[in-house]
């Protein structure tokens, strides 16, 4: 089963940390613990196959920064250059750690006087910027950012802590920016290493020095913040899809979400596993009513219902699903969907009007979402509801909403929270991160990095919205909505986007009828892990 993995700011990172550095007894030992991941790393990275054949194809460029990131990309550099292999080292502020640069020298590494732009490397070390850094780099640093994006096919590229010009508090990344493959960290996962596609693979690497270990550090410090309650927004990180790696050992990849518990007991029957009713799909949009309820029909051994024009078509699709042509006829359920391709006039907002006086937990997706921004007096019915309400933008449509409401512009973890807690709504934002705002725990967030972009395809969201639902009606939803329903329904829906785009011959398209069609087995896979 997967778990959650607690993320840190840089504040909690730093705290924990100086403990270590007090407890030295020579310089920089601390350093040089994190130095050896980083080396460790690098080794694992030069024995996959190359993307190019050349003859400067096995030389590793490293980019250091003035601080302790450049310094420990130098003392890794010394380590692989000791191991034989060439590394040349680029200064990006004409200086670096003094006794790292000495120590990279000795071990008879090089330092360049200036930018070789013609120059091919099997691997860059990017160690530039630290957790301290900003979003977007200094401007003179064009050219260099320039020359990664020009061999990004050719050339892989492993960051130190996060990629340069990545905030590792809220992941958000300036114009100029890295791209890494991986991203290697230390002692406990930063808040950027869900929220920043940019990471890549993100690896944590358990050091300290002596008996002193920095994941006990932040054990202390999460079981005190525990005691004391959060004083401010906590990320529950997980990745859906993660690569199989030979890994060194004490360095570990994000976890998966737990899978969807969906098996019927001995007692359950088509009811009793939590009913879904679906209210999707118009004339326009006749395949959104088919793609969600397909989510659902995969999602749960229980009833699906629908209500809808597309009740013949989706009876055609889904023989299983119990299908009428409107609201009122549909009879009980435990949950219903509203919105995928269901439109946006008079008669739909009356439609979710009738949806939103149920006493049971809804989910708005889609044209749901519309009619939100668009009828003040929708909202108003968000804030009286005593059951679960789910919202599932994507970023335009939370763009809409936040604009409708008077909510300023921030960074997207944070006004994710906002909205959520404006609204008094779960907030569901679906990207290649989704962010899922609480309206159960509030601060507190779950991020799950998909691991990949095959879920962006026309009818994705119909599909999540269907599994989404289906988990919402499941009988354990009324009480662990966030952890044990929602987040891994997300990632269930992650995996089968992965799933779908799978071939003999490697990845390729995963239309949304194909991930419909894999949530069976993505539920399965996240459960047998």
């Amino acid at each position: 089963m997967g778990q959650y993995q607690t993320t840190f700011t840089v504040e909690e990172i730093r705290a924990a940390e100086q403990p270590l550095l007090d407890a030295q007894t020579e310089p920089d030992q601390l350093m040089r613990s994190a130095a050896h991941a980083v080396a460790q790393v690098a080794e694992m990275m030069l024995k996959w196959p190359l993307r190019f054949d050349h003859d400067q194809a096995r030389r590793v460029l490293v980019l250091a920064g003035p601080g302790g990131n450049g310094g420990d990309a130098l003392y890794a550099a010394a380590e692989l250059a000791l191991a034989g292999h060439a590394v040349e080292a680029l200064l990006t502020a004409g200086k670096a750690h003094e006794r790292a640069l000495t120590a990279f020298r000795n071990a008879g590494g090089k330092v360049l006087d200036a930018p070789d732009w013609r120059a091919f490397y099997a691997l860059t070390i990017d160690g530039i910027t630290g957790i301290g850094g900003t979003a977007g780099l200094r401007e003179e640093l064009e050219p260099l950012v320039d020359y990664m994006v020009d061999r990004r096919s050719l050339m892989r590229v492993l960051a130190v802590d996060v990629p340069s010009g990545v905030e590792a508090d809220t992941g958000e990344a300036g114009e100029l920016h890295f791209n890494a493959d991986v991203t290697v960290t230390f002692g406990g996962w930063r808040r950027a290493h869900v929220l920043a596609p940019q990471c890549g693979i993100q690896l944590l690497a358990d050091i300290g020095i002596g008996e002193r270990r920095l994941k006990d550090e932040l054990d202390v410090l999460l079981e005190r913040k525990m005691d004391e309650g959060p004083e401010d927004i906590s990320v529950a990180a997980t990745r859906a899809v993660v690569p199989q790696l030979d890994l060194p050992k004490g360095i570990a990849t994000l976890t998966p979400p737990p899978g969807l518990d969906i098996e019927p007991d001995a007692f359950d029957d088509k009811y009793s596993g939590g009913v879904v009713g679906i209210r999707a799909g118009s004339g326009q949009y006749p395949g959104a009513a088919i793609l969600c309820t397909a989510g659902a029909v995969n999602a749960t051994p229980a009833m699906v219902r629908y209500a809808g024009p597309q009740a013949l078509e989706v009876v055609r699709a889904h023989p299983e699903v119990v299908a009428t042509k409107t609201l009122r006829e549909v009879g009980r359920v435990q949950a219903w969907v509203f919105g995928p391709g269901a439109g946006t006039g008079h008669s739909a907002a009356k439609e979710l009007k009738w949806v939103l006086e149920q006493e049971v937990p809804v989910l708005i997706d889609a044209d749901g979402l519309t009619l939100l921004a668009n009828n003040p007096d929708l909202i108003d019915l968000l804030h009286g509801r005593e059951d679960y309400t789910v919202l599932t933008p994507h970023d335009g449509e939370f763009a809409r909403l936040r604009k409708a409401l008077g909510l300023p512009e921030q960074d997207r973890l944070e006004e994710t929270v906002a909205l959520a807690a404006e609204l008094d709504c779960t907030v569901v934002r679906k990207g290649r991160v989704t962010l899922i705002a609480s309206q159960v725990t509030p601060g507190l967030v779950h991020a799950v990095d998909a691991g990949h972009s095959w879920a962006a395809t026309p009818g994705s969201g119909d599909v999540l919205a269907g599994v989404l639902g289906a988990a919402m009606a499941l009988p354990q939803a009324e009480w662990m909505l966030d952890d044990w329903v929602l987040a891994p329904a997300v990632g269930t829906h992650q995996v089968a986007a992965k799933l779908a785009a799978e071939t003999p011959y490697g990845d390729a398209a995963a239309p949304a009828s194909r991930i419909a069609e894999h949530v069976r087995p993505a539920v399965a896979l996240l459960n047998r892990r």
